[in-house]
C-alpha cells in the first residue's frame, strides 16, 4: 500500500525528477502510469482501489530510502524472486547492488540519505577506538559502496 501511495504521489506531486541508469525509463513508465491512472473525475482513496489500480497499471518502480528500483528482471543483479502470487518476478531488497546495477534510479530523497548515511560511516570509522577488525571491514566495504 504504501509502495502504490508513493508511486501515485511521485506522479500526481510530479516528484520524479531521477538520476541513474535508469532514470529514463522510470520517467517513461511514471509518465505512463500518471496518464494511466490520472484524475478522470475520481481520485484513488481507498487500499482496494489502490490494490486495482497496480494489477492493471504497476509500472514496476519500487521506491526505497537509498535507491528507486525501476525492475527490469532480465538486469536485474538482486536475484529476482516470485511474488507472492506467483506470477511475475519482484526485486529483492535485501540481496540489492545499487552501484553495479542497472535498475536503479536516484530521486533527491535517495541521494539525501546516501549523502547522510555516507556520512555516518565516515563518523564511525574516525572514532576511536578503532572497532574491531571485522566491523571496520564492514564499515570500509559500506562505505565504497555508497
Amino acid at each position: 500500500m504504501q509502495r502504490g501511495q508513493h508511486l501515485l504521489a511521485l506522479t500526481t506531486d510530479h516528484q520524479h525528477i531521477l538520476r541513474g541508469p535508469a532514470a529514463d525509463e522510470a520517467s517513461a513508465r511514471l509518465t505512463d502510469f500518471h496518464h494511466r491512472t490520472g484524475f478522470a473525475g475520481s481520485v484513488v482513496t481507498d487500499p482496494h482501489r489502490l490494490r486495482r489500480v497496480l494489477a492493471r497499471h504497476d509500472p514496476e518502480v519500487y521506491p526505497g530510502t537509498y535507491v528507486t528500483c525501476v525492475f527490469n528482471p532480465d538486469k536485474a543483479l538482486c536475484r529476482p524472486r516470485a511474488a507472492p502470487d506467483g506470477h511475475r518476478a519482484v526485486p529483492a531488497p535485501s540481496e540489492c547492488r545499487p552501484v553495479e546495477c542497472h535498475n536503479v534510479a536516484l530521486t533527491a530523497d535517495n541521494t539525501t540519505a546516501l549523502a547522510g548515511h555516507a556520512d555516518l560511516l565516515d563518523h564511525r570509522l574516525q572514532t576511536r577506538p578503532t572497532p574491531p577488525t571485522l566491523l571496520h571491514a564492514d564499515l570500509v566495504r559500506n562505505r565504497r559502496a555508497r
